[in-house]
């Protein structure tokens, strides 16, 4: 039987955005699935209703062969966890039937609107509930010990704001690697503010990086892909003058990436193809599975577009 794509039966923009989606996550293009639904997220919450039910056109199949239907529910359920992430709650809400008494979402959006409200260590109760209710799937916990982190954050405990988001990665590593991504960069961010706090030379190095990352990232976000390269590799340069074991180095795979990224939207094939060897070569070094993945994609899409 062939499944049709999420989104078959949707007409205009949200149908065509709905396919794209489908497509991605059956081909397990993440980042690719990742990036849609960021760059969407407003229309698909918006638009929820439409893409959480099965359509007429499909209730008989899904009646006939439930098992042979599951990709197309599958997506459905990503989607919402990524909105979910993204600080859209409601669809993830609706799709695991939150408002029935006693169900774990419902408990989870407690403490959102506790949290919402300054109310953490209230939230926090209620997050510690729903882990001691039992076991749950990787992804679940890791979703627990999320919320956890955010609200140690900002309650300014850095120190165990980055224990529940250690945990976080590690579970969503070990469950589903879409999440994988957004976990890895929390992490980061946290282990990137104790630093700077600390005032310790690591930390001021990683703040510089980071600036100028986020520079970069926007000159090539307006198109200015020479600019960004240019900033890029004055980075590069002072990288080169630190130690080797300065934790400011992790951030070369995402630079390495920027550049062949850069190099690809300005048609320059042969460099795009070496800057992203190198971004995967320094991902695999440090063991940087989500990078990985995105530029081993990107590799591929360089491949097919010569």
């Amino acid at each position: 039987m062939k499944v049709p794509h999420l989104g078959e039966f949707v007409e205009g923009e949200l149908g065509r955005v709905l396919r794209a989606l489908s497509v991605a996550d059956r081909d397990g293009d993440h980042a690719g699935f990742s990036a849609l639904c960021r760059r969407h997220a407003a229309e698909l919450d918006a638009d929820r209703d439409v893409w959480l039910r099965v359509p007429r056109e499909l209730r008989e199949s899904f009646r006939g062969n439930m098992e042979a239907m599951r990709p197309f529910m599958l997506t459905a359920q990503r989607i919402a966890r990524e909105l979910d992430g993204l600080g859209h709650p409601v669809a993830l809400r609706q799709l695991s039937g939150a408002d029935e008494p006693g169900n774990p979402m419902e408990k989870l959006h407690e403490a959102d609107v506790l949290a919402d409200d300054g109310e953490f260590e209230a939230a926090d109760t209620l997050l510690r509930e729903v882990l001691g209710e039992g076991p749950a799937d990787d992804g679940w916990v890791a979703l627990i010990h999320s919320r956890l982190a955010t609200h140690a954050a900002r309650r300014n405990d850095l120190d165990t704001a980055i224990e529940h988001a250690s945990r976080a990665h590690e579970l969503a590593r070990r469950s589903d690697h879409r999440g994988v991504a957004r976990a890895a960069e929390v992490l980061d961010d946290l282990l990137t503010a104790r630093e700077i706090r600390r005032g310790t030379t690591d930390g001021r190095r990683l703040g510089a990086c980071r600036e100028a990352l986020t520079h970069a990232q926007r000159l090539s976000d307006r198109a200015l892909f020479e600019e960004s390269n240019r900033a890029l590799l004055r980075l590069l340069d002072e990288l080169d003058t630190y130690p080797v074991d300065s934790p400011a180095h992790r951030f070369l795979g995402k630079l390495c990436g920027l550049l062949g990224a850069n190099h690809f939207h300005l048609g320059e094939r042969n460099e795009a193809r070496a800057w992203t060897r190198k971004a995967l070569h320094e991902c695999r070094l440090r063991g940087d599975r989500v990078g990985e993945e995105v530029y081993e994609a990107n590799l591929k899409e360089i491949v097919r577009r010569e």
